[in-house]
C-alpha cells in the first residue's frame, strides 16, 4: 500500500494562466515576469506572441491602433487569475488596464481559441444549404395556410355566438 506521501507527489497539479499585454513591452519585461512567476514556483513560460496591429484589440476594447503581446505561463503554486495580474502589473512596470491575465479554462478563453474545422467553404455554393425546406411558410403557401386560419377562426366565433344566444 502506498503511503499518503507517495500519492501526494504523484499528484502534482499545476496551474496555466495566459497572459496578454497591449502596447509595447517595457525593457526587461521577461526577465521581471520570470522572477515575478518564480514566487508561484514558475514551471514554463512561453515566449511573446505578438498579434499585428488592430483597431481595437479583442481584450482591450478601450485602447486603440495596438498591439498585443501573449505569454502561456504554468506555476505550480494554485493562485487565481486576479492575484497574479496584480502581482505582475506591481513588478513588472505595466499599467493595470494594458495587461489581462485568465486562466487556461475560462469561458472567455474557450471563445478565443480558434476552432480548426478543416477549410472553409461557402454555404451558397452548396448545391444543398442544409437544414429543412421553409418553403411552406413563405409566399403564397404561407397566405393560403393563414387564410385557411383565419376562416376555421371565424367559423369558431360564429358558433360560440350561436350558442351564447
Amino acid at each position: 500500500m502506498k503511503k499518503f506521501t507517495d500519492i501526494l507527489t504523484e499528484s502534482k497539479k499545476t496551474y496555466k494562466f495566459i497572459v496578454r499585454v497591449a502596447d509595447e513591452l517595457p525593457e526587461g519585461c521577461m526577465e521581471k515576469m520570470k522572477e515575478a512567476l518564480g514566487k508561484f514556483d514558475l514551471v514554463n513560460l512561453s515566449s511573446a506572441k505578438r498579434t499585428p496591429i488592430q483597431e481595437r484589440p479583442l481584450d482591450f476594447p478601450k485602447l486603440q491602433n495596438t498591439e498585443v503581446h501573449t505569454f502561456e505561463a504554468e506555476v505550480n503554486y494554485p493562485t487565481t487569475s486576479q492575484v497574479l495580474h496584480n502581482y505582475l502589473v506591481g513588478t513588472c512596470d505595466i499599467r493595470a488596464g494594458h495587461m489581462i491575465v485568465r486562466a487556461e479554462g475560462e469561458p472567455l478563453e474557450q471563445i478565443q481559441e480558434p476552432v480548426e474545422e478543416g477549410p472553409y467553404e461557402a454555404k451558397l455554393n452548396t448545391e444543398d444549404m442544409g437544414g429543412e425546406s421553409a418553403q411552406d411558410a413563405v409566399g403564397e403557401n404561407r397566405v393560403m395556410d393563414l387564410l385557411k386560419e383565419l376562416e376555421v377562426a371565424r367559423k369558431e366565433r360564429d358558433f360560440a355566438a350561436v350558442e351564447t344566444k
